[in-house]
């Protein structure tokens, strides 16, 4: 026994050489394998049984649809776009493989369809004696070759050839065919109208040729072949109802909020209306979005790629000429998302969106339309199934009741593969074309048009225009009054805080000028970045910290100008943290390097509430910042400010108060600096809430309104001693002469009563009987 095995390519020469050799021109060897591909009969060793009901049934037992072409038992309903290898690793010595297919039932009024087997290919044999002639159609141009090739197209061959003949100008052949065919006058069905919408644009013309459908295998040059037209200009097609041209001549779907009908730009919807989304393809300019098409076939030689299939032809798309009989040419759609309002019950069931479509086929066999729908989160459906012609337009609606993201699939096959046709007939032109597709209720999809909000609203309703709020009372959106601005929720108009300003009806803000009690103040000069470090403070380790307060006075018309950073902690944090805010607050480490730590950011405002006087604004109060005493007739000035965000120990958020004391007789540029006050709490709670700043101003730019009083003079009045003591000391030294007066009257008091006693004890020791002496006087005397 040879255990020897040869390359692809190679046979073993066991009668001559016991050597691996090439395979001649013409042939082809698997080395060490053997391909089955050729099913006119049973191949050698191959073995057919039928089982019906349970019970083994002869070999010539009626099963419509099978015979020789195919190697299985029995049919069964699968996916018929399916197409994929299979590998079995083989144990060595005798092995018997067995391919089963189960059908649901062998009495349905239509066949399911089949189950095809293509090729099988075994490797690991022992050896080849001997090449494989290339079957006719094929070629194998070089010796040592490992497989056929088939024949380009316009040429054929017979079996074991090593070249294709062309075929004559007067003859056709497709791909992979063993003869030549001769040509007949061209119809009208052997070309057709491309279209080139890759620069259309609104209003204008974009230019239709006609092409042949190739191969050409009609001649138009001979008597009585129709001539092909020239090409002409045509107006270019709208786009699909919620969808308008890109300005590189696409179709795209309306934004949120928008609504087209196709022919002009989108627009906004009015308030208190609804975008009704949908995907509506009624024209095909080109291929819409979330749709994709491809052409799926087990041969590789066939002229079918991944990137074919659908063709998009103005008022249809169908499913294109000039493709193998054999293939299956694939049209998808995708949802992504539906909407969360639309939905209807429709008996026990909710409905929430449909899928209608309208088409129509025209076929010399028994082709084949399958429309199928799958899950995001299961396999292929069947929804539906036609073969043959139709007489008339088809419509199909199939209703969706659940939200799951899915994509829809229509496959188109010329031709049954186990039908063997007339070679006369010719299935180029067999073609399905569907009009119009529709789903309701996508997200992923354009509006149309916008309906009226449902009562009650909802979060897709079209709120009011900018400084509007809708009015419960009215129905209708009312603009907000000057210097007022929306409340969150939309639906009333809040006044701005003193001294502030607003935009749109939207965001208070103040630009460093404002009036206050009939005074103009322009404060611009503060504008920008301020940094205020509190003094040092250690932890119970011994380390040293700080913090450090990033301001801007009035930001910009809102924004949030200044921003404070966290430090990287480790080489592993890809970002540093960072906020934006009108005043916030970080703790910084200075490091021994030299080099500062910052961490614990926060912010402490992140809106201005208002400018006043007033130590309180609101439910905020000011009650660290003592008045002055100066004598200077000039208010403080505070701003307000809050940040929303909360923690455990500030539920209600922080609130920041900034105290602007000005001093028209200061120089420089002024300072900014905690009140001596809130410094020691600062060190003693670094609560944020308690958080005050002062900026010291060194004069007061007014504009307008009434001057300075004329300075004057007044006598110096010196006060009372007591007046120059502080009043805890005087109240020490009222209490004190107040216990000193209270304890020498009750050293009299004892000191008197004390002596009356030793009085009375002297008498009695004197008397002789040892009795007391009689009373001075006498009660019962006194009453007589």
């Amino acid at each position: 026994m040879y255990s020897k095995t040869c390359e692809p390519g190679e046979y073993l020469d066991i009668q001559e050489t016991q050597d691996c050799l090439p395979c001649e021109e013409g042939t082809y060897s698997l080395g060490g394998g053997e391909r089955f591909d050729t099913w006119d009969t049973l191949p050698l060793g191959f073995d057919v049984d039928v089982e019906l009901d349970g019970w083994w049934a002869d070999d010539d037992a009626n099963c419509s649809g099978f015979g020789t072409s195919s190697v299985k038992t029995l049919t069964s309903a699968v996916d018929p776009i399916s197409s994929r290898w299979r590998l079995i690793e083989l144990e060595a010595g005798h092995n018997i493989i067995t391919w089963k297919a189960f059908g649901l039932s062998s009495y349905q009024e239509e066949s399911p369809a089949p189950v095809y087997i293509r090729e099988i290919i075994v490797m690991g044999l022992d050896y080849t004696s001997k090449c494989t002639p290339c079957p006719a159609g094929t070629h194998a141009p070089n010796t040592g070759s490992s497989r056929c090739i088939a024949c380009p197209l316009n040429s054929r061959s017979d079996e074991g050839s090593a070249t294709c003949i062309e075929c004559e100008s007067s003859q056709y052949a497709y791909v992979g065919s063993d003869t030549c065919t001769e040509k007949v006058p061209c119809k009208e069905q052997d070309y057709y109208k491309r279209y080139d919408y890759s620069k259309c644009q609104m209003g204008k013309k974009t230019q239709v040729e006609y092409k042949w459908i190739e191969p050409v295998i009609c001649e138009y040059g001979i008597a009585g072949a129709v001539p092909r037209p020239s090409s002409t200009e045509e107006d270019c097609p709208s786009c699909n109802p919620g969808m308008q041209l890109s300005k590189d001549g696409h179709c795209e779907f309306c934004k949120d909020g928008q609504f087209s009908d196709g022919k002009d730009p989108c627009k906004a919807c009015p308030a208190l209306t609804i975008p009704k989304k949908m995907m509506k393809y009624l024209t095909w300019k080109e291929l819409p979005p979330y749709m994709t098409t491809s052409c799926l076939n087990n041969d590789e030689d066939s002229n079918c790629d991944r990137d074919s299939g659908w063709i998009a032809a103005g008022n249809h798309i169908h499913s294109g000429e000039n493709y193998a009989d054999d293939v299956y040419l694939i049209l998808t759609l995708d949802v992504t998302e539906f909407q969360v309002g639309g939905s209807y019950f429709e008996g026990q069931d909710t409905i929430v969106a449909e899928i209608t479509f309208a088409f129509d086929m025209d076929c010399h066999q028994d082709c084949s339309l399958y429309f199928l729908e799958e899950l995001e989160t299961s396999s292929p459906q069947f929804l539906a199934t036609w073969t043959g012609k139709t007489n008339q337009t088809t419509i199909f609606t199939h209703k969706i009741s659940t939200t799951t993201p899915r994509t829809f699939t229509w496959a188109f096959e010329k031709k049954d593969p186990k039908t063997v046709l007339d070679p006369s007939v010719d299935l180029r032109h067999d073609v399905a074309k569907i009009y119009n597709i529709t789903v309701t209720n996508v997200k992923n999809g354009g509006a149309s048009y916008c309906e009226a909000c449902p009562e009650g609203r909802n979060k897709e309703c079209i709120s009011c225009s900018a400084g509007k709020y809708y009015s419960n009372d009215t129905k209708t959106c009312k603009p907000c009054a000057l210097n007022h601005y929306l409340s969150p929720s939309n639906d009333h108009c809040i006044p701005c805080g003193p001294g502030l300003k607003n935009v749109q009806q939207k965001v208070c803000y103040s630009d460093c000028s404002f009036s206050l009690d009939k005074v103009d103040y322009n404060l611009s000069a503060l504008k920008g970045f301020h940094t205020l470090d509190t003094s040092s403070s250690f932890t119970e380790a011994g380390n040293r910290f700080f913090k450090r307060y990033n301001i801007s006075l009035c930001g910009t018309e809102g924004s949030l100008d200044t921003k404070c950073r966290a430090s990287k902690m480790s080489s592993m944090d890809e970002t540093e943290l960072e906020i934006s805010s009108l005043i916030c607050r970080t703790t910084i480490l200075p490091s021994s390097k030299e080099n500062e730590i910052s961490t614990q950011v926060m912010s402490i405002g992140d809106v201005l509430l208002g400018i006043t006087h007033e130590n309180k604004l609101g439910s905020l109060q000011d009650n660290m910042t003592k008045p002055r005493t100066d004598g200077l007739n000039v208010k403080d000035i505070k701003f307000f400010y809050r940040s929303a965000h909360t923690t455990s120990g500030c539920k209600e958020g922080r609130s920041t108060i900034i105290t602007l004391r000005c001093d028209p007789n200061a120089k420089g540029n002024g300072t900014i600096e905690f009140i001596p006050e809130l410094r020691r709490n600062l060190r003693r709670l670094q609560l944020p809430h308690l958080v005050d700043h002062r900026i010291r101003l060194p004069i007061v730019i007014c504009v307008g309104g009434s001057s300075l009083p004329k300075n004057k003079e007044q006598a110096c009045e010196m006060p009372k001693w007591y007046r120059q003591m502080p009043w805890y000391a005087q109240w020490s030294i009222a209490g004190m002469v107040t216990m000193a007066i209270l304890m020498a009257v009750l050293i009299m008091f004892f000191w008197k009563r004390n002596r009356k006693l030793e009085y009375k004890y002297e008498k009695l020791i004197a008397s002789a009987n040892g009795e007391l002496p009689a009373a001075e006087t006498c009660a019962l005397s006194e009453r007589r």
